[in-house]
């Protein structure tokens, strides 16, 4: 096996790793949401745990 010929399928590799990684990184405004939720559902569990303590 060349040298030429494995700098090739390395970089063919490394330009469909980078596709496949990008496609499937989760999109900025699925990440806002998510963290929105989490925010929300915390204020939530913070109501809830000074109502049963009577504050």
């Amino acid at each position: 096996m060349s040298y030429s010929k494995f700098l090739c399928g390395m970089s063919l590799g490394l330009m469909a790793g980078a596709a496949i990684g990008m496609s499937m990184a989760p999109r900025k405004r699925r990440i806002k949401r998510a963290a929105e939720k989490v925010v929300r559902t915390a204020g939530e569990a913070m109501e809830d745990l000074t109502d049963a303590l009577g504050f």
